[in-house]
């Protein structure tokens, strides 16, 4: 298989296994009971394997994307919970107000945004 070297889709490719590679780290499961993002899981190597084809990548970072993003509000949630408790007060509003697996889950969800439009674009 010819695998395009385009600067966009190398970088959509870098992406994809990127958020990969922490979805991974994280064990992160789609659901309670849910496998973890693992070897046995397909969009793993999807994601990962260099010779996969780029359609098929493409949809499992959709794929993934959306898990990711059923898990963000609970983790907001939980997390601006602790920030009112725990936390000082902070002057810039900056501060994360979600768990660590919450800013973890939406660093992954914006690999995963970037990696869809390089895919989608160097797809079409």
């Amino acid at each position: 298989m010819e695998i395009a070297k385009t600067p966009g889709l190398t970088t959509a490719r870098l992406q994809a296994e990127l958020a990969a590679q922490w979805l991974h780290l994280i064990r992160f499961a789609a659901h309670p009971g849910a496998p973890t993002f693992s070897p046995s899981v397909c969009h793993y190597h999807a994601m990962l394997d260099p010779e996969a084809d780029d359609s098929v990548r493409l949809e499992a970072c959709r794929a993934m994307l959306l898990c990711v993003r059923r898990r963000l509000p609970v983790e907001d949630f939980k997390g601006l919970a602790k920030f009112r408790e725990e936390r000082r007060e902070d002057p810039y509003g900056k501060a994360w107000r979600t768990t660590r697996s919450g800013a973890e889950l939406w660093m992954i969800a914006h690999l995963l945004e970037f990696a869809i439009k390089g895919l989608e674009e160097g797809c079409q």
